[in-house]
Order: C-alpha cells, then sequence, then structure tokens
C-alpha cells in the first residue's frame, strides 16, 4: 500500500512542477520538472536503488500517458492547444516521448536514492 502512495505522489509532483517549470523555461523546464519529481521520489524510496528508478520511471510514464490524453482532448474538442503539434507527429512520436520521460524518471529516482545513501 505505501508504495502505490509513492507513485501516486510522484505523479501529482510530477505534473504540477513539469507544467510549472514548463511555462517558465519551456521544454527544458518541463523535462527538468520530470526529473526534480522523480529525485523525491526516489528520495523517499530509500530502500534500493532499483526500487527509487522502478518508481521514478513509472511516475513519469504515467504523467506522460496523463500529458498525452489531456493533448489529445484538447485538439480534438478544440481544435488546438498546446498538443496540437504533437498530435501531427503520430503515434510513434509519442511512444518515444514516453520512453524519454520513463528515462528521465529513472535516471531522476536513481539519483534521489543517491542522495539518500550519500546523506544528503
Amino acid at each position: 500500500m505505501y508504495d502505490y502512495f509513492e507513485v501516486i505522489l510522484g505523479i501529482i509532483l510530477v505534473l504540477i512542477l513539469s507544467i510549472i517549470l514548463g511555462l517558465l523555461m519551456g521544454s527544458l523546464g518541463s523535462y527538468l520538472g520530470f526529473l526534480a519529481a522523480t529525485m523525491v521520489v526516489g528520495y523517499r524510496s530509500r530502500n534500493d536503488l532499483a526500487k527509487g528508478a522502478l518508481w521514478g520511471a513509472l511516475c513519469a510514464v504515467l504523467a506522460g500517458v496523463v500529458f498525452m490524453v489531456t493533448m489529445f482532448l484538447m485538439t480534438s474538442l478544440i481544435g488546438f492547444g498546446p498538443g496540437a503539434s504533437m498530435m501531427e507527429m503520430g503515434i510513434l512520436a509519442m511512444i518515444i516521448g514516453l520512453m524519454v520521460d520513463g528515462l528521465i524518471g529513472s535516471v531522476g529516482g536513481a539519483l534521489g536514492w543517491l542522495m539518500w545513501a550519500k546523506g544528503f
């Protein structure tokens, strides 16, 4: 049960930080939001490196799915929005985007665990 709480907390953190930093700094800020939030999740794992990396990747991929669904709905219902250009790229680009999100989340989770292990 505790693991689910960490993953849900991580998804919420990823969504919030990614949106805020994305608005302030663009695409790079959005990815920094993914990294920072998954570092928090990895730090909270405290057990082992694999769990921190797995939780980070899971949080990032699930948050990426939430972003994709939101972009799809905005594009199909309104006809424009922040995800309209992403939808033109096709499903392959979205899958690659989710893979990048997962990679960033995994690295963030591992870095968060490393910070905990080193006593930061």
